[in-house]
C-alpha cells in the first residue's frame, strides 16, 4: 500500500509536468513586446494564467488524498507508540498533512515527501520554470470527515488560497477543495490498542443486506470488514477511542482459535464487543442464550475441548439463520 501511493505521488508530479510543457509548447509563456501591440497575445496570456490556477487547485485535489493517508498511517502510528488512542487527532492530521509533523515539537512517521506541501511546491516551481508564473498559496484550513456513503473512505476538505502574480495579471482565488480515499490497508486502532494482535482494514465485498452463514464464514477467515450502519464502530472512531455506534460503523470478527485469544462463556466474536469487554447473559437453554457458540467443529473448529466460535444473538439472527446452535455454557 505505502509503494502504491508513493508511485500515486510520482504520477500526479509527471502530470503537473506534462501540462507545464503543454502550456509552453501551445502558448507563448514570456511576452516580449509592449501590451499595446497585440491585445490577443495579452488575452493568450490570461487565458494561460486561467488554466494554471485550475490545475493548481486539480492537482491539490488529487494529491490531498495521497497526502491525507499517509498522515492518516502516521497518526495511527503514532497511536501505537503511544499506546493510547487519539481523541482530538483532527488537529495532529491537519498538521500532519500540511507539514508533516504531528506538533512542531514531534514528527508525524513516514511523511517525507508525502506531506501537501510538499506536492503543492513542485507544482509552483513548475509554474515559475516553465511558465514563468509566480505563483503562492495558502493553506486556510484542513478537516477530515466521513460524510461519503462508504463506510470504508473518508473525506479530507481542504480550504485553499492560490494567488497568481504576472506582469500582465494578478488572479487570486480561495476554494474548499474535497478528496476522497479509501482507508484499505489502514491498521485498526482497536486491535492495535486492545488486541494481541494487529489487523488491517478491508471492506469485505458485499453491500447487500441479505447476510449468510457463507459471508460469516469469509468474513471470518480473510480477516474482513463488513459496514454496520448504526451498530458498529466507525474508523474515525477507532482513532478517537470514541467507542459508541455509528452509521459509518464497520466490524470484523475476533480469531477466536489464536492461542493468545482468551474469552469466556460470556463473550462474543464481534470485534468492538469483544474488545469492550461486553459480556452477555449465557444460559444452559440455548434458545433463551443472549450469547451462543456454533456448533460446527468443521468451519468454525472448537478452541481447545469445548469454546465455541460464539456470537450475541443480534449476529447470530442475521448470519446463522437455520444452522444449529449450542449454548457454549455447561
Amino acid at each position: 500500500m505505502v509503494m502504491m501511493q508513493n508511485k500515486k505521488g510520482v504520477v500526479f508530479t509527471i502530470v503537473a509536468i506534462v501540462l507545464a510543457v503543454f502550456f509552453t509548447l501551445i502558448f507563448s509563456a514570456r511576452v516580449e513586446k509592449p501590451l499595446d501591440y497585440k491585445t490577443e497575445i495579452l488575452e493568450t496570456r490570461v487565458s494561460i494564467l486561467s488554466d494554471y490556477m485550475n490545475t493548481f487547485f486539480d492537482y491539490a485535489e488529487g494529491t490531498a488524498s495521497i497526502a491525507g493517508y499517509s498522515a492518516l498511517r502516521g497518526i495511527i502510528m503514532n497511536i501505537s507508540k503511544a499506546g493510547k488512542y487519539n481523541p482530538n487527532f483532527e488537529a495532529h492530521f491537519e498538521y500532519c498533512i500540511e507539514t508533516g509533523n504531528l506538533t512542531s515539537a514531534n514528527i508525524c512517521p513516514n511523511m517525507t515527501n508525502q506531506t501537501l506541501d510538499y506536492f503543492l511546491n513542485q507544482l509552483t516551481s513548475i509554474g515559475i520554470n516553465e511558465l514563468n508564473i509566480n505563483s503562492t498559496y495558502a493553506v486556510n484550513s484542513i478537516s477530515i470527515n466521513q460524510t461519503t456513503e462508504d463506510a470504508f473512505s473518508v473525506e479530507v476538505t481542504v480550504n485553499l488560497t492560490v494567488s497568481i502574480t504576472d506582469n500582465y495579471a494578478n488572479m487570486s482565488d480561495t476554494r474548499a477543495i474535497k478528496s476522497n480515499f479509501s482507508i484499505n490497508g489502514l491498521l485498526d486502532p482497536l486491535y492495535l490498542l486492545n488486541g494481541t494482535y494487529n489487523q488491517t482494514i478491508r471492506a469485505y465485498d458485499k453491500l447487500e443486506e441479505n447476510w449468510t452463514y457463507t459471508d460469516l464464514q469469509k468474513l471470518y477467515y480473510t480477516n474482513a470488514y463488513r459496514w454496520y450502519k448504526g451498530k458498529g464502530i466507525s474508523f474515525l472512531d477507532r482513532i478517537r477511542g470514541n467507542l459508541v455506534p455509528s452509521y459509518y460503523g464497520i466490524e470484523s470478527f475476533v480469531n477466536y482459535t489464536r492461542p493468545d485469544v482468551t474469552y469466556d462463556d460470556n463473550d462474543a466474536m464481534v470485534d468492538y464487543l469483544f474488545w469492550l469487554n461486553k459480556e452477555f447473559n449465557c444460559m444452559a437453554v440455548a434458545v433463551n442464550s443472549e450469547v451462543l457458540g456454533i456448533n460446527d467443529s468443521v468451519n468454525f473448529p472448537l478452541k481447545g475441548g469445548s469454546q465455541y466460535f460464539q456470537l450475541d444473538n443480534d449476529h447470530a439472527t442475521i448470519f446463522v439463520r437455520g444452522y444449529l446452535l449450542a449454548s457454549p455454557c455447561p
